[in-house]
């Protein structure tokens, strides 16, 4: 299994293109990666797009920190709507959905980790417009690498440490299968359906794409596109083609 951890940089930020809501303008000066296979930390910067494109699609898993609220859509842009399907596990995803709240990164590797970051965002721009390569990749490499050990520590010890403040908790981390992922795999190859039991809901929806955590598609209870996460389905079963759907 190819498994990879990934972070972004991007060429602007958000108040020079005109907002959060314009991601697809802010342009990626470099894509940093760790394959698992081969131990290695890769800086892929624009002229090696097609050889990072022929790593991600290759990938069964990619973990990294915000990439469905971030890095998937900035990358998008670039590479085409194919990266929103690829299997994705978010840190922050989980830990926002056990806390309520949106946190930082640096905030989980300090409380988890003992490490920190080496700067900020804004660094990393400054890094990209001087043309200091060097540190733009150090940079987005050190994220990656913080990314990685918080996975693995998560994978060992089934959670992660948040601090902020007075604020502090351990934040539950689990990345068992589900036994459910097979049935959502094959619909999503098909674009077959699926009934299934979903916040206590009996719901028949057409999938669309499912990449190992979220599965989109048409909810026919509720009449519109709607995206699902897999381990809060309670029940599942693939529906034949031949079979009415109502």
């Amino acid at each position: 299994m190819e498994r990879l951890v990934l972070d972004l940089e991007t060429k602007r930020s958000f108040n020079e293109v005109g907002g959060a809501h314009n991601k697809a303008k802010l342009g990626v000066s470099v894509v940093g990666v760790y394959h698992y296979q081969g131990d290695r930390f890769v800086a892929y910067r624009e002229d090696r797009f097609a050889e990072l494109t022929q790593a991600l699609k290759a990938a069964e898993e990619i973990v990294g920190f915000n990439l469905i609220g971030f890095d998937w859509p900035v990358l998008a842009a670039e590479l085409g709507d194919w990266v929103y399907k690829l299997p994705t596990l978010d840190l922050m995803f989980e830990a926002q959905k056990a806390l309520g709240h949106r946190i930082s990164l640096d905030s989980l590797a300090q409380a988890t980790l003992g490490a920190s970051k080496l700067g900020s965002g804004l660094d990393a721009l400054e890094y990209y417009r001087v043309g200091n390569w060097e540190a733009l990749e150090r940079y987005c490499l050190e994220d990656v690498k913080l990314t990685r050990d918080l996975y693995e520590y998560a994978k060992k010890h089934g959670h992660l440490l948040y601090k902020k403040g007075q604020r502090s908790a351990m934040i539950p981390m689990s990345f068992a299968e589900s036994p459910f992922g097979k049935i959502f795999h094959d619909a999503a190859k098909t674009q077959g359906s699926v009934k299934m039991v979903y916040g206590s809901k009996e719901r028949l929806v057409d999938v669309h794409s499912f990449d190992g955590v979220y599965i989109r598609g048409y909810c026919h209870l509720r009449r519109e596109q709607l995206t699902f996460r897999l381990d809060r389905v309670e029940s599942a079963e693939a529906v034949p083609s031949s079979q009415p759907l109502f």
